[in-house]
């Protein structure tokens, strides 16, 4: 059996592998470093698209194609600056986690996969064993 790998991919590229897959929305280090940490443990291959906030209008598209793509998606909501009106899009999908710790926007109105960490989310999807259906 071959060593599990996470295969980072940014914009504008698309991987379409059978292996679960992930979309990151403005992670802070500390969500990536979190990220990274439990894929340590787990030991699987996994996906991961990774989308940063830029001023480049193609990555929104491609943002956009690749929430439809993945598994799962997870938000940074606070650091998410100049695209907010993407959380309200991607926060649509059953399949959307999102950390924030403003407690001043309702966004358990559109999406109750709220999360404080990465570790909680892989906990509450039972380390990944079977991926939600795609949206």
């Amino acid at each position: 059996m071959s060593k599990p790998v996470i295969n980072l991919i940014t914009p504008p590229d698309k991987l379409y592998t059978k292996e679960l897959s992930f979309l990151l929305v403005n992670p802070s280090d500390i969500i990536k470093s979190q990220f990274n940490d439990i894929f340590k443990e787990i030991q699987k291959t996994v996906n991961l698209y990774l989308m940063e906030e830029t001023a480049k209008e193609d990555n929104v598209s491609w943002c956009i194609d690749v929430c439809h793509l993945v598994d799962y998606v997870i938000i940074d909501i606070d650091n998410t600056k100049d695209l907010t009106w993407l959380v309200g899009y991607l926060l649509s999908f059953d399949k959307t986690y999102y950390l924030t710790k403003d407690m001043q926007m309702p966004y358990n109105i559109l999406n109750s996969n709220r999360i404080y960490e990465v570790k909680q989310f892989a906990e509450g999807v039972n380390y990944f064993a079977t991926p939600k259906s795609k949206d």
